[in-house]
């Protein structure tokens, strides 16, 4: 393991016409003309600067489709999200949605306050705005940072550069170059010249020229790696962007390109492990950046008062009602399911083919309800796992770690197995005091230098895990469990 500092990875996100683009441009081209480059040469989703000795990677595709297609297939790749409002112009519909897309995705962020150098500015009205969607900026008592800034003249963009450093600084950002590789594609297309191309932006391990690659189903062999100037790179490391030339086929945004004939474990844990149950479970709204876990649902009914008797049995604790009303399923509904990771539910009504065909390109869950009690008592099942998050898991073996040690600069995790059995292929969690305080993923299991695949009751194991930061203690248990087959609504 050889972990380095890495540049953080920067989405920009905001309303139509507040000057998302034209700072994304004032950025890049103020660092071209620094490095004398003489121009951008090719878009490839991404870009990199140097603010004063320190790298900082920008995505630059269409914000809100990019960020929210990676969030989709659980790619978390941006580490700050700057959420550009107009000074004159105030927090509008897509502001709103961009404050809902960072909540979910629970990544720090910072507000540039866009287009101080117009008339009609009014910042404290803006701030007062921005305060009633529970973001509180540190004017008002807050800790949400606020740089105001003009996209056309360049007025404090330098003081937002030196805010997102600061920040990424604090932040500790470390990836491994010597990891297996993991890259996030954000941008894929078929080019007449090259073929297949994608950009992507590494966060683990080193992409190479001649490197063979998977992403999915798809493979291939790097034949040219280039940045976003068109210059020939050899390798690129973590937190740097680069486009790939010799895939099969165009892969998927938010996909991940990996390294042929390295091992791979996968890892659950977090909100990923909550999702397990549940997939439409998100951060609720309600408390931003919270551990508090909700079913987020859209409700639609033929009739009022059947709509209000499903209403009355939802559970405002666990369930987050995003929108509910009378009427046919809708495009703008299922959207809005699209963008806050909703469930849709629609009781006697019948939903067109069409909107199920919609729907299903979305990712979007709907459900068809004619019995009011059937649909109530999934609903309950349903909060009950997000109130209880075990209640669905079976217990497969138990272990105490006994001891901690280091070796080769791996943290060692020395156990015996009380009851059962623990595989290296099992879901875990780590308890202490009988609270859960993690959900690690094995990468390593031996006994002696032996490397196994199970360890039994009485039996002793080391274990290292994938998270190498993960904290565990002597008495620490750690619980081997797998989920009970369960029909989700």
């Amino acid at each position: 393991m050889a972990m380095i500092t890495r540049p953080p990875i920067i989405t920009i996100l905001g309303h139509v016409d507040h000057g998302k683009t034209s700072l994304l441009d004032y950025i890049r081209k103020t660092n071209v003309q620094a490095k004398e480059e003489g121009g951008i040469t090719q878009h490839i989703g991404a870009y990199q600067i140097d603010h004063k000795g320190k790298k900082i990677t920008f995505i630059d595709t269409p914000g809100h489709a990019a960020f929210n297609k990676m969030r989709q297939r659980g790619a978390q790749i941006t580490d700050i999200v700057i959420l550009v409002v107009a000074a004159n112009d105030g927090v509008k519909p897509q502001t709103i949605e961009s404050i809902r897309y960072i909540r979910e995705s629970n990544v720090p962020f910072l507000i540039a306050m866009n287009k101080i150098d117009v008339e009609g500015i009014r910042i404290d009205n803006v701030k007062a705005q921005l305060a009633e969607q529970q973001v509180i900026v540190q004017d008002f008592g807050g800790d949400i940072e606020v740089v105001e800034v003009s996209a056309k003249t360049g007025k404090g963009v330098d003081k937002l550069l030196e805010t997102i450093s600061l920040m990424a600084e604090l932040m500790e950002l470390k990836a491994d170059p010597e990891a297996p590789l993991e890259a996030v594609v954000i941008e894929s297309a078929k080019d007449i010249q090259k073929g297949p191309v994608a950009s992507v932006i590494v966060q683990q391990g080193t992409l190479k020229v001649r490197q063979d690659i998977f992403i999915d189903e798809i493979e291939g062999r790097v034949k040219l790696l280039s940045d976003e100037y068109g210059k020939q790179l050899g390798n690129v490391l973590p937190g740097s962007p680069a486009e790939i030339v010799g895939l099969r086929d165009i892969p998927e945004v938010g996909s991940i390109v990996k390294e042929k004939n390295r091992e791979y474990v996968e890892e659950v844990a977090g909100e990923e492990l909550k999702q397990a149950y549940n997939p439409w479970a998100t951060v609720d709204f309600g408390t931003a950046f919270g551990e508090k876990f909700k079913l987020n649902l859209i409700v639609k009914a033929d009739v009022k008062g059947t709509l209000e008797a499903i209403e009355q049995n939802i559970d405002p604790e666990s369930v987050n009602l995003v929108s509910s009303g009378v009427g046919p399923v809708t495009d703008q509904e299922l959207e809005l399911a699209e963008t806050s990771k909703a469930m849709v539910i629609a009781f006697n009504l019948k939903v067109p083919r069409a909107t199920k065909i919609f729907a299903k390109s979305l990712g979007v869950k709907v459900k068809e309800y004619g019995i009011i009690y059937h649909l109530i008592e999934d609903l309950q099942k349903l909060m009950l796992k997000i109130m209880e998050p075990t209640i669905d898991e079976v217990v497969t073996g138990e272990a105490e770690i006994m001891q901690v040690f280091e070796m080769k600069g791996d943290h060692i995790a020395g156990i015996k197995v009380k009851t059962g059995e623990v595989k290296k292929s099992d879901l875990l969690h780590l308890k202490r005091a009988e609270a859960i305080i993690a959900n690690p993923v094995i990468a390593n299991m031996k006994h002696g230098k032996d490397d196994i695949l199970v360890v039994k009751t009485k039996n002793e194991a080391g274990l290292t895990f994938r998270n190498k930061k993960l904290d565990f203690q002597v008495g620490d248990i750690i619980i081997a469990y797998k989920k009970e087959d369960d029909d989700e609504i």
